[in-house]
């Protein structure tokens, strides 16, 4: 009992101490702010944000519709190549906000089989085909893409997986260095990554399958073997509009 009360006589001292100095109070409320923001990007990290589908839009006429169609998003990949299961996400994204940013982080240091500016070139060809996408552009961003996102005003920023289970490993690297660098490198504010799941019917869809058809391709056309089934197969996978070029661009690189 004794020590409780000594320490309860210790604690009004040091609280009526910090009331009583203006430093100390803003030291403390420093501190706590600090703390607050720290604690809501740790739970970030760890409890990540996954919009699952079937993807559900805000109701028409709601405030948080249309906040979300004043609001810019961006979607980071590396769309290597572009296939339908990211054109099913990038139409729910166009759907629900304002404008969509398709961006395709490059290196200037690397090199690529396939450049980014070719996988921009056939992202765009393969939208300018679909109705539904006429508020979405595609760059080519060097360099951190969450400062190219802060630039443009984006509100959210958002990677496209298959499942968090399939993917999540991968993917938590990632939004840990969207999380932590804007607040280290750039002293802002990280803004929110959220993980939007893909549609079951595309789950089985990849890149690099595309990539594997290609070149399967390529070598049946240097056989002189019929490519006709690899040909159907290769547009259950991209859009037939931009099959014959992405076929192009990846069989030369195989």
């Amino acid at each position: 009992v004794y020590r409780i009360q000594l320490f309860l006589f210790i604690s009004r001292i040091m609280i009526s101490s910090i009331l009583d100095s203006p430093v100390l109070l803003g030291c403390v409320a420093a501190l706590l702010s600090i703390a607050v923001a720290i604690s809501i990007l740790i739970f970030r990290v760890i409890f990540p944000t996954i919009i699952m589908h079937p993807w559900r839009l805000p109701p028409k006429d709601s405030r948080q519709r249309k906040s979300d169609k004043k609001s810019t998003v961006v979607l980071a990949g590396s769309f290597n190549p572009p296939h339908l299961g990211h054109l099913v996400m990038i139409r729910y994204l166009a759907e629900r906000y304002g404008r969509v940013i398709c961006c395709i982080g490059v290196n200037p240091n690397k090199q690529y089989d396939v450049t980014p500016q070719s996988r921009a070139e056939i992202l765009r060809e393969m939208l300018i085909h679909d109705g539904g996408c006429n508020n979405v552009t595609v760059e080519v961003v060097s360099g951190y893409i969450w400062r190219f996102a802060r630039t443009q005003n984006a509100s959210s920023f958002f990677r496209g997986i298959r499942t968090w289970d399939a993917d999540g490993g991968d993917e938590r690297t990632l939004q840990i260095l969207n999380t932590w660098g804007p607040l280290i490198l750039g002293r802002i504010w990280p803004m929110k990554t959220m993980f939007l799941e893909g549609d079951p019917q595309y789950r089985h869809v990849s890149s690099t399958l595309v990539r594997q058809i290609c070149a399967r391709r390529k070598e049946a056309i240097e056989s002189e073997d019929s490519n006709a089934d690899i040909n159907k197969e290769l547009t259950r996978l991209v859009p037939e509009r931009v099959a014959s070029k992405v076929a192009e661009v990846y069989g030369a690189s195989s």
